[in-house]
């Protein structure tokens, strides 16, 4: 049974969106709770006043971002109040050993480490979150969040397993393998390796029912320019994978006026490599915009709501702060 997402009157009163939201799984993208826009243009206009600036909205939740700790912890409190009080109004408000107990985050380090959310885990909870780019887990009841500010948050759920998993997709986590580690851990095939992985599928195992995946807010091919170096790193990865670089490139990178640049389409290479895996990518409908092609969900650096590292590098500001993806296994 698919659930109605939030309207878009109430997801201006509300900092996240539903992206999906089904008897198994729960899926929120968080934003800044304002328009990051609307907010710089209230604040000083001198290049040296807009430097010591900080774009972090009303609902930033990263601690590392030079932000009072005290009221981003506060907000990822509300953020679990949040969402149980979404689910107590869509499902039965007596059922309620559905409530969420706990969001798992992590220190996210750019690498292909993934973690595994089990009982043992659950007791022994750190206020030091592990170093990695991905979670998974079997556990009802625990909220995975990926933050970003311009890179791939991914979400995944096997149908097969009843797992979930939540992965920070840079550009290098692309390029090392993070989406087939947690791919690995996922599906119970610790024994797989990139070299058996075939464009044609030939040695994937059968699935009763395809895996899903979501991507949320991330920035666009239109407002990503990388060095030609990172492209070469990104195509290697995909070679390591078993995917034809040849065949990759024109689908996510576009020339650039500089012969030594391009514009990557981050997202689209997220898409390519899930697919190559047999997970299909579930196409969300964007709240400003239906028709907005393309697997994320919006634009971080193009949509003022989100936050974008790149935007503020290129505005000047201080620092930003940091929205979230999160995933649910529900009770059933």
């Amino acid at each position: 049974m698919m659930f109605n997402p939030i309207t878009p009157s109430s997801s201006q009163k509300k900092p996240f969106q539903v992206l999906a939201h089904t008897d198994e799984i729960l899926i929120i993208q968080t934003n800044a709770g304002v328009d990051l826009a609307t907010a710089a243009d209230k604040q000083p206009a001198t290049e040296k006043q807009k430097a010591k600036l900080n774009s972090y909205g009303r609902f930033n939740l990263g601690l590392h971002v030079n932000d009072d700790p005290a009221q981003v912890l506060h907000n990822r409190a509300q953020l679990l109040q949040l969402i149980n009080g979404y689910l107590a109004e869509q499902t039965d408000q007596q059922k309620t050993d559905s409530a969420v107990e706990a969001i798992y985050w992590l220190s996210q380090i750019h690498s292909n480490q993934v973690i595994r959310i089990e009982d043992e885990y659950l007791d022994n909870l750190s206020l030091t979150p592990p170093a990695a780019d991905a979670l998974v887990t079997a556990q009802s009841c625990q909220a995975l969040a990926i933050m970003t500010a311009d890179c791939v948050p991914i979400v995944i759920y096997d149908p097969n397993t009843q797992q979930v998993a939540a992965i920070h997709a840079g550009w290098q986590g692309l390029a090392n393998g993070v989406i087939f580690e947690a791919y690995k851990e996922l599906t119970n095939l610790t024994s797989l390796t990139p070299n058996s992985v075939s464009v044609n599928l030939e040695v994937k195992p059968i699935q009763a029912w395809p895996l899903q995946a979501w991507i949320g807010a991330c920035i666009s091919q239109a407002c990503y320019e990388v060095s030609g170096d990172v492209v070469d790193k990104l195509l290697l990865g995909c070679e390591k994978m078993g995917m034809e670089a040849e065949q990759i490139r024109p689908q996510i990178v576009a020339a650039h006026e500089d012969a030594n640049k391009a514009w990557l389409d981050l997202p689209k290479l997220a898409q390519l490599q899930l697919e190559q895996l047999g997970i299909a990518v579930e196409q969300p409908t964007t709240l400003s915009d239906e028709s907005k092609a393309g697997p994320a969900l919006a634009c971080s650096y193009e949509d003022s709501s989100y936050y974008s590292y790149r935007r503020k590098t290129h505005l000047g500001e201080g620092n930003t702060g940091r929205m979230a993806l999160l995933v649910v296994k529900l009770k059933t």
